[in-house]
């Protein structure tokens, strides 16, 4: 077993002390439980050193469970059930990830999922914080996804479960459509990965060979830039 560090086990107690969380029991089969902290009231939710995520954005994360079914493995013994989950997580600023997990009963599995959520968190480009930068068609399967970028005050004109996942990562304005399969776990990876596909400003800048600037002018506000390095209006 690891030794922890002797200055986060101070912070540790600083947030037990402070915000009145108890410590994990000790009769959890986990292979380092004093690493864990419990929220008080939700002991579905832990805590733990392997998010990678600080205590007080882990207090502030907003969670959509978004699938949760029975699903049946088949073996020579038989059939053997299961629950499954697919939960997505976000700080509403830009940053999202999610998560599957599967265990015997669905609340199990939807804690497993929050916790591959939180560790798969990656950040998300938006346009002014509310949009996308520009229109993406993106394939996942048999599931084809096509978002717009919209003008400020627009709102969320998507399916509901794109619109769940835009209030995790704090998209604001944005129109799309899907074409094809509407599998729920196709279409929320479709869209993290046609997310993950945007071209922000600086990689136009550097694969044109122009300045930032003159990228955000001519994409952004209808200026046209010009090689010597100045906006022609």
């Amino acid at each position: 077993m690891n030794e922890q560090p002797a200055d986060m086990k101070a912070f540790e107690k600083e947030v037990i002390k402070e915000y009145s969380v108890t410590p994990k029991p000790d009769d959890v089969d986990r292979k380092d439980s004093s690493d864990d902290i419990r929220i008080t009231g939700t002991p579905e939710m832990l805590w733990s050193l392997d998010l990678n995520v600080p205590y007080e954005e882990f207090r502030r994360l907003a969670k959509k469970t978004l699938v949760v079914k029975r699903t049946v493995q088949m073996t020579r013994l038989g059939k053997l059930p299961s629950m499954y989950a697919l939960v997505v997580v976000g700080n509403g600023n830009g940053s999202a990830g999610y998560g599957e997990g599967k265990a015997n009963d669905a609340a199990k599995a939807v804690m497993f999922a929050t916790r591959n959520a939180i560790k798969a968190m990656n950040h998300i480009p938006r346009y002014d914080d509310r949009t996308i930068f520009h229109d993406i068609e993106h394939k996942f399967k048999a599931t084809k996804l096509v978002l717009w970028a919209r003008r400020p005050g627009f709102g969320c004109r998507v399916a509901p479960i794109i619109h769940e996942i835009c209030e995790c990562i704090g998209i604001q304005d944005l129109a799309g459509k899907i074409h094809g399969s509407r599998n729920p776990m196709n279409v929320i990876k479709t869209v993290f990965e046609a997310l993950k596909t945007q071209r922000v400003p600086s990689d136009l800048a550097k694969a044109r060979g122009l300045r930032l600037i003159d990228v955000n002018h001519t994409y952004y506000q209808g200026i046209t830039p010009t090689r010597s390095g100045r906006p022609k209006f």
